[in-house]
């Protein structure tokens, strides 16, 4: 299907040591927030004290729990300082997680009034 196209072939090892600067593990607090190099954003409400894993990928930080994308945020990410500079606009993708909040807030919050601080 890609004809004359070849390209090069890495090892399950190389590619985590390649990736792996780029993927940051996170717990997350008791209202769906994580921090990241000095960064806290919503994740998702359904998920307290969970892990889950933020991925940088261009200028896409997204936030996935056992397979499932939560959310997207723009990112800038330094790859000297091999940190995140700069993180806002966000997308949040509706959760299987939800179900699994045993109680509810006093005040039912919005992912979208989540501010990046």
């Amino acid at each position: 299907m890609l004809g004359e196209a070849k390209g090069r072939l890495y090892t399950p090892q190389e590619l985590e040591r390649k990736f792996a600067r780029a993927l940051f593990p996170r717990t997350t607090n008791r209202y769906g927030c994580v921090t990241l190099h000095s960064y806290h954003f919503y994740v998702d409400q359904g998920l307290p004290q969970k892990q889950v894993l933020l991925w940088v990928y261009g200028q896409e930080l997204r936030a996935v729990c056992e397979h499932v994308l939560l959310a997207e945020y723009h990112c800038h990410y330094d790859l000297r300082e091999g940190k995140v500079t700069d993180i806002r606009i966000s997308q949040f993708y509706p959760s299987p997680f939800a179900a699994r909040q045993e109680q509810g807030s006093l005040i039912e919050r919005n992912p979208l009034e989540s501010v990046v601080v």
